[in-house]
């Protein structure tokens, strides 16, 4: 069983808060290098390709016009392991870099997840981190203060050497975001997920703002979002590039796994949602059914029980296959309680892990006395 994780908090304007992730775990830096290089070296004969490499440059571009905190993070974490900037985007890039060339990851299953609104108002916002096994040990709570007067502080979980809400997040006012892997044919100049998500954190109050810059700018492709926030409201937000972002909000509940709903974006999927090998559908619809009959009632303990579930054929609960250190597997199950403003996150398997609970708003607090004393 995994030990209960604890919090990296990270202070000032973005390029700080990226070096300090090194300093703030030193014993882990050369494992953050290998995975980084290790997922460069998977995608090596791609980087060399012009298209790929124009492809990065424009990338690279569009991150220091449009999120420049994004770009300056990523600088500091570079910085911090010594790596390039350069090595870092393309890190970053890689899914989508397999998917242009049509060299789908090897990886089995993605992620699962799903908001719904729960009777005492905001909602439960959860996700299932299906990811690559060498990110079990560089998995982190991560606490951002930034310096700037009246910012937002976000509580993310995410990866050492990867910015902001890499795989989930929320805000101190009640906003929450998770994320699913889709792969797709549909990629281009845009906004890249992992980016787009900690600036709707640090932009948006809510799931109405957040809609709106979603459908206001361009999108790298690929994948998918589901939030809500302190009102209870829930969304879910399927990403292309040339189609333009499907929205689907509710009053109840959203949920998706590894494929698009929507028709014009299913058309550009790297693999039918059917496939023999992809449990996307068969998840999907567990998740589904058992949403649909929880009405108001849903809490933590209910939430938990789904995610640590298990059967022959889709377990939503996915455990690492025998001598296996890269293949996906559910590195954390994840429950953000907008209206309370906690998480509670499993460092493991749902089934079998010590979860632990983090307090957006006592952190906030805590780390508001220190700075007053």
């Amino acid at each position: 069983m995994n030990e209960a994780l604890s919090l990296i908090q990270l202070q000032g304007p973005a390029l700080a808060r990226g070096q300090q992730q090194a300093l703030s775990r030193p014993t882990l830096v050369a494992r953050v290098r290998t995975a980084i290089l290790g997922r460069l070296a998977s995608v090596q004969s791609m980087l060399k390709q012009p298209l790929v490499a124009n492809y990065l440059k424009q990338q690279k571009e569009f991150l220091a016009d449009q999120d420049r905190p994004g770009f300056d993070e990523s600088l500091g974490i570079a910085g911090g392991y010594g790596l390039t900037h350069d090595e870092v985007l393309a890190y970053l890039h890689a899914n989508i870099l397999a998917d242009m060339t049509a060299s789908a990851p090897a990886e089995r299953d993605g992620c699962t997840s799903w908001a719904h609104s729960i009777r005492c108002g905001g909602a439960l916002v959860v996700k299932n981190r299906d990811y690559r096994g060498e990110h079990g040990i560089l998995q982190q709570v991560f606490l951002h203060r930034d310096s700037v007067d009246g910012a937002r502080t976000l509580l993310c979980v995410g990866s050492l050497g990867s910015p902001g809400a890499f795989s989930s997040g929320m805000n101190s006012a009640g906003l929450a975001v998770v994320d699913t892997q889709i792969g797709t044919r549909d990629h281009g100049v845009g906004w890249l997920r992992y980016f787009l998500m900690t600036t709707l954190l640090r932009e948006c109050a809510d799931v109405g703002e957040a809609l709106a810059f979603i459908a206001a700018v361009p999108h790298a492709g690929g994948g998918s979002l589901v939030l809500g926030d302190a009102c209870g409201i829930t969304a879910c937000v399927e990403l292309g590039h040339t189609e333009a972002p499907v929205i689907t909000r509710s009053m109840a509940w959203v949920a998706r796994t590894n494929h698009y709903l929507d028709a014009g974006m299913a058309s550009h999927l790297l693999s039918p949602p059917d496939d023999l090998n992809n449990t996307s559908q068969t998840r999907l619809s567990q998740v589904q059914s058992w949403l649909a009959l929880q009405g108001g009632d849903i809490d933590l303990a209910r939430a938990q029980t789904l995610m640590s579930s298990h059967q022959d054929q889709g377990s939503i609960c996915l455990h690492a296959q025998a001598n296996s250190q890269t293949q996906s597997r559910t590195l954390s199950s994840v429950v953000y309680d907008t209206h309370a403003q906690t998480l509670h996150i499993s460092n493991g398997n749902p089934c079998n892990s010590v979860w632990t609970r983090f307090s957006l708003r006592e952190l906030v607090a805590a780390s508001t006395a220190t700075q007053a004393s």
